[in-house]
């Protein structure tokens, strides 16, 4: 019996000076959801249309929560170990042309700013993406982002899609060698 369990501790022990290669690397963030509905541009104006509207999302989000996500948009949190990495928005699925947008928040206003001024929701800092093709978005999170939201385009004919799958993956910037 002694044995046997100086032989498992052995191994136990041997086991734990093994670490693998991923060790110590910081792992992407990965972000999937759903949005139901296209957020078509409040104003309606004459090429205003030509985007996405996070702001509905974000105002609902304040508001009611996360409760809401995925009716006209998707809201996450960003790891702070992605900034000044890459990142990739891709559908995952969907009816009719999906075409993806993301708004990279750095300050996301109170709740109470969505109430206390609802055509500007308070004042938020986001750096957007949002070509104009059936797809997601790829680009670099900037530093001191704190907040995502993701967006169903639906501003023209031709962009008809709806209950759109996405996936969010945002990897931590290479280690520079000293």
């Amino acid at each position: 019996m002694k044995k046997t369990v100086s032989i498992a501790l052995g191994a136990l022990m041997a086991a734990s000076m093994l670490t693998p290669a991923s060790a110590g690397k910081a792992k992407p963030q990965v972000q999937e959801g759903t949005i139901l509905l296209p957020a078509v541009f409040a104003q309606g104006a004459a090429g205003s249309a030509d985007g996405c509207w996070g702001g509905a999302t974000r105002r609902t989000t304040q508001t009611a929560g996360m409760a809401v996500n995925g009716i006209v948009g998707y809201r996450f949190p960003i790891d702070k170990a992605t900034w000044g990495g890459k990142f990739v928005l891709e559908p995952t699925g969907g009816q009719g042309t999906v075409d993806l947008d993301l708004f990279l928040y750095s300050v996301m206003p109170p709740a109470e700013a969505a109430i206390d001024d609802p055509v500007a929701g308070g004042t938020p800092v986001s750096q957007d993406f949002g070509t104009r093709e059936a797809g997601g978005e790829v680009g670099v999170v900037p530093p001191g982002t704190t907040d995502a939201i993701v967006c169903l385009y639906g501003g023209v004919s031709g962009y008809a899609g709806f209950d759109a799958s996405f996936k969010y993956t945002a990897t931590p910037p290479a280690k520079k060698k000293k």
